[in-house]
């Protein structure tokens, strides 16, 4: 696993939004996607939160869930047991380097994290400032939506 996808590009796979087909063509490029536990709470909790904002109705919700809960089962998203004491320390040096200069949430600095803890080389974001972030710790970024950002 060489690609790290932001939990904010994976619901994409999951619910029709803007820059959704770009994702599921890089997804299907990968044999798996890592998957932390973060992941999967945040991609729960944002497909709980579209249903509760009336976004996706409570059938395009189900669908959504079963399609998430198939790609895990079938390894298409493959479940990883993180080091949390080894990410938070690493996350601690990069909010210590970068936050003042770049003002980097900490979920975003978490993932930043994950990924080098799992040695992937790419990242892939929608969200500029976690894609300076992940440059700056010398992952090759993939913004979606920017052409010239490509990795």
């Amino acid at each position: 696993m060489d690609v790290y996808f932001d939990s904010g590009v994976l619901v994409k796979l999951y619910v029709k939004e803007r820059y959704s087909e770009e994702v599921i063509k890089l997804a299907s490029a990968e044999r798996q996607i890592p998957l932390s536990p973060l992941h999967e709470l945040e991609i729960r909790n944002a497909l709980r939160a579209q249903l509760g904002r009336g976004i996706i109705l409570g059938e395009e919700f189900e669908k959504a869930v079963a399609a998430f809960d198939s790609d895990i089962k079938a390894n298409r998203l493959k479940t990883f047991s993180p080091d949390w004491d080894r990410i938070y320390k690493e996350a601690e040096v990069i909010s210590r380097t970068h936050t003042r200069n770049l003002l980097c949430r900490a979920l975003d600095i978490l993932h930043v994290s994950n990924a080098l803890y799992l040695s992937c080389s790419r990242f892939v974001t929608g969200d500029k400032r976690q894609a300076r972030l992940a440059k700056e710790v010398k992952l090759n970024v993939y913004l979606l939506g920017n052409e010239s950002k490509r990795c």
